[in-house]
């Protein structure tokens, strides 16, 4: 069975990430609260040492919702999603 192939666009703005504009269009599904951050953060570095970079899409919730919540979140979790970032690119 083939892959199921998903369209992304470049959103104008980060909100419309969050709204479906089609069929097979990747979206979020979820913005996870601030408290469920730093265990889905751990969940996604492990994921993305066993995946690679396609644990991006199956993490991509945890990756918006620290972005959504980065003014408000633990300086820590600011600087551990930074220098993760900062490796894998």
């Amino acid at each position: 069975m083939a892959p199921q192939m998903y369209e992304f666009h470049l959103p104008l703005s980060p909100e419309e990430l969050l709204k479906s504009g089609g069929v097979n269009q990747y979206v979020v599904q979820e913005v996870l609260s601030i408290k469920h951050l730093p265990p889905q953060l751990r969940a996604f570095q492990a994921a993305f040492r066993a995946q690679g970079p396609l644990a991006v899409l199956e993490h991509f919730d945890t990756i918006y919702s620290i972005l959504h919540h980065f003014r408000s979140i633990d300086p820590d979790l600011k600087e551990d999603t930074l220098e993760f970032l900062i490796k894998v690119v």
